[in-house]
């Protein structure tokens, strides 16, 4: 019997690394901890191969493919583009991507028309605990860390032989199957697994400017404080449109409505600013 178990579990690590997988999660978070009746749900993507991970909203991703088509062809029939505010559906703009197997991580984020490409070197350090859960059709471990200024409560299935998980959360002895920080204003359930012929290459924009943490933390920062600046100036598929000149009342108002949704999103999935 122990020889059938160690062949068994021999033939899902297998199966599992052999292939590219697509684990799709429910996040469900609150943007603003003075209205925390008011929760978002948004579903997220990690696809695996055996040489990376990618992380990234499904509804971005699609509503951005569907957007890209439609500019593309007003520009082909008028030499214009109008991006109107239903293009873009979906909340979560950032994605994050691992590379095996040294599980480097980094994050893929927009600043006006800039994509940063991230490097976030930071440890998690995990405590296993005795505890264990059935979630779905998982057995699964529950495990603890702190990260991102938060304390968070996962729970991994060994059975799924993949140390990976939402967002940056990665280094357990399986797949994170549920991982929220303590106050609940951000919990991951994972939804279902599909296997997937190949990962999407177009995520995160062709491209990146590369940063480290602090030079990062400084454009947020700059970004935060004068959010209209270069708006006037964005890039699409490789074409640059300049926007037409707004009064200086017009440019006011859009920098209030921007700086108040700021002091609205007060309820970051990370605390402390990497």
């Amino acid at each position: 019997m122990k020889y059938i178990i160690i062949f068994s579990l021999s033939l899902i690590t297998t199966f599992f690394s052999a292939q590219n997988k697509r684990f799709t999660y429910e996040y469900q978070f609150i943007p603003d901890s003075t209205n925390i009746a008011d929760v978002k749900s948004e579903m997220m993507i990690l696809d695996t191969s055996p040489s990376q991970s990618k992380f990234y909203s499904y509804t971005v991703y699609h509503s951005d493919s569907i957007m890209r088509v439609d500019l593309e062809k007003q520009l082909a029939t008028t030499g214009m583009m109008n991006v109107r505010s239903d293009m873009r559906k979906g909340l979560v703009r950032y994605s994050i991507s691992k590379d095996y197997p040294d599980y480097k991580v980094f994050l893929h984020n927009q600043i006006l028309g800039d994509q940063y490409k991230v490097s976030d070197d930071r440890k998690i350090n995990w405590k296993i605990k005795s505890e264990k859960q059935k979630i779905g059709e998982w057995n699964t471990q529950k495990a603890e860390t702190e990260f991102g200024g938060r304390k968070w409560i996962a729970w991994f299935a060994s059975e799924i032989p993949i140390q990976d998980g939402p967002y940056k959360f990665h280094g357990l002895p399986g797949l994170i199957v549920k991982i929220e920080d303590v106050t609940k204003s951000h919990v991951f359930n994972l939804q279902a697994v599909n296997t997937i012929d190949n990962i999407p290459s177009d995520i995160f924009g062709e491209k990146q400017i590369k940063v480290n943490q602090k030079q990062y933390e400084k454009l947020l920062k700059d970004f935060e404080n004068d959010p209209t600046k270069g708006r006037r100036q964005m890039q699409m598929g490789g074409v640059t449109m300049i926007m037409k000149d707004g009064t200086a009342n017009q440019m006011k108002e859009q920098e209030e409505r921007i700086k108040a949704g700021f002091k609205k999103d007060n309820n970051r999935i990370e605390l402390i600013k990497i």
